[in-house]
């Protein structure tokens, strides 16, 4: 009974800081991200600009 109370402890610790470094690691990946975007955001504005069109209709 003891060793069922031990495996558990265990499993309910590895589960913890598994999901715990997988946030940690999920929340720097996005920060990288959003650095990357923001370096491209001149570039996108000029792709956005498209003042020479005329209406469909």
């Amino acid at each position: 009974m003891e060793y069922l109370l031990i495996f558990g402890g265990l499993l309910v610790a590895f589960i913890t800081l598994r999901v715990w470094f997988g946030a940690r690691r999920a929340k720097i990946y996005a920060e990288i991200k959003k650095q990357k975007y923001t370096v491209m955001d001149p570039a996108l504005d000029k792709l956005v600009q498209t003042n020479d069109r005329k209406p469909i209709g």
